[in-house]
């Protein structure tokens, strides 16, 4: 219990500010006024329903989304720490799982809150893994129950499809004598799959990551392959250096040349090949267990599925299991002896105190929109990032900066809608009507943003010259959206106005 309690306390130490931290970026959508993910955009039935739980007991205020965010954290990381003693000694299991709770990397993860995905579909997976690993036999019950809990976790996330594969590996590797349990097993796996399959396209949901809006999105899959290694390559640098954290990574890569794609692959290759002979050479299964699970699990983030991101550093959060599970795989065979054990404690108390601090400063940045999109963009520079900084910088009142923000977004993106609509916004607050109109009606071709028609309409019925357009536009846009609340307030403040002219908004 000592250990467990090393877990807990240092992990609200750590994140404990963050619990004060508002909702930031997609949060403020999701949370503000909705409360669960959009059903008719991601089939996860489970997180959705999580997130919903916590919204009609406790409503949109994000101490309490953040706080059960920690607290499966916190439960993960417990979990990783039996997991790792199924197969190392307790403190290199505690350093393990300490590492994993307190890394910089995974900051985004814990305070994200439409990232409690990841904590999740990994607790939640690696509880079924749990089962498997800490039973030495396996009653049909226990087989059955373990891969619901997989199932469990794809219904809060497609990625937890690899613990299915994962589960797989560790039985060949290390029950591969007992062939009922991978029999019973294997069965399961497949008609619980069918059965999500099923249920997902009769539905009517076949959404796989996004809409062509990212800028990895665009690009054809030979040149998604081009990035590769440098997303691989992001991954290990984030996990053993992790500096210069940032949120919106949509950098892609267009043409090869030695720096951003034979270096990292030679590198990746090299690293790879020495892990595979490693654990053939020492015969080491465990090893060889943490190498596939850091491998199966990078997989779908590799952009051969094109995502919303090029890279994220929540999507580290369960491949680093892997990472550590090799670190620790690799000090276990080694036996090590007293002397350098303990240099190698004191390495890893000062690693812990390192990231522990690292972790804590970069939950600050989390605190409100204004203060991270400030600090990341100094790191990196996306359509996104560019807009919401803006939109934090409209909110305080610095409308020149703002709108300087807006319009380099609509050079990086001249395809998305809400940034147009938002350097409409600009405009209009200038009094350039004309110009404020174009950029709504580019919204609007662009997405059909249901902002920029409530933007344009009270932009025509106020400032428009022209009544036959303003009738027709009106007309138009309530066909289309004919439950939208404030169109109808903008219709009906019309109508009055051509009655009392003097009527105000």
């Amino acid at each position: 219990m000592k250990k467990i309690s090393v877990i807990v306390v240092l992990g609200f130490l750590i994140y404990g500010l963050s619990l004060s931290n508002g909702f930031v970026w997609d949060d403020e959508v999701m949370f503000q006024k909705a409360g669960s993910i959009p059903a008719n955009v991601y089939f996860r039935p489970a997180i959705s329903a999580v997130y919903s739980t916590i919204y009609n007991i406790f409503g949109p205020r994000p101490f309490f989304f953040h706080f059960f965010q920690l607290i499966f954290h916190i439960a993960t990381a417990i979990l990783i720490y039996y997991l790792f003693r199924r197969f190392f000694k307790e403190t290199i299991s505690l350093i393990l799982a300490l590492i994993f709770l307190i890394h910089p990397a995974n900051v985004e993860a814990v305070s994200f809150v439409s990232a409690m995905q990841e904590i999740l579909f990994t607790l939640t997976g690696i509880t079924g893994l749990y089962l498997f690993v800490s039973s030495e036999n396996l009653s049909i019950t226990k087989i059955f129950l373990s891969t619901v809990l997989l199932l469990i976790a794809l219904l809060m996330k497609e990625t937890a499809i690899v613990f299915f594969v994962l589960v797989f590996c560790y039985l060949v590797l290390f029950k591969r004598k007992q062939n009922n349990v991978l029999v019973s097993y294997s069965i399961f796996a497949v008609i619980l799959l069918m059965i999500y399959l099923l249920v997902r396209f009769s539905s009517g949901n076949t959404y796989v990551q996004g809409q062509g809006l990212f800028p990895i999105m665009r690009v054809s899959l030979a040149t998604r392959l081009i990035n590769i290694p440098s997303i691989i390559l992001y991954y290990l640098s984030k996990f053993f250096y992790p500096m210069n954290l940032a949120i919106a990574q949509n950098w892609v890569i267009n043409s090869v040349s030695f720096n951003n794609f034979f270096l990292p692959l030679i590198l990746e290759v090299m690293l790879f090949l020495t892990a595979i002979i490693y654990s053939i050479k020492k015969k080491d299964k465990i090893f060889f267990f943490f190498f596939l699970w850091f491998l199966i699990e990078l997989l779908p983030h590799l952009q051969i599925i094109p995502l919303n991101m090029t890279v994220a550093e929540r999507w580290l959060y369960f491949p680093m299991i892997g990472l550590l599970g090799m670190i620790g795989s690799i000090i276990k065979i080694s036996n090590i002896k007293y002397q350098i054990s303990k240099i190698l404690f004191s390495f890893a108390i000062i690693i812990i105190s390192i990231f522990s601090i690292r972790t804590f400063i970069r939950t600050l940045d989390w605190r409100n929109g204004l203060t991270l999109f400030g600090h990341d963009i100094k790191k990196t520079s996306s359509f996104d990032l560019q807009n919401n900084m803006g939109v934090e910088l409209f909110r305080v009142g610095r409308y020149d900066e703002a709108k300087k923000y807006f319009e380099i977004s609509t050079n990086l993106a001249p395809y998305w809608w809400v940034n147009w609509n938002n350097l409409g916004a600009s405009y209009e607050r200038e009094k350039n009507y004309q110009k404020a109109a174009e950029y709504y009606q580019k919204s609007i071709d662009n997405g059909q943003y249901y902002l920029a028609y409530e933007n344009l309409a009270k932009l025509l019925v106020l400032h428009g010259k022209d009544q036959k357009k303003t009738e027709d536009f009106l007309q138009m846009v309530l066909r289309l959206l004919p439950e939208n609340d404030s169109l109808r307030q903008i219709e009906a403040f019309y109508r009055q106005r051509l009655n009392e002219p003097k009527l105000k908004l």
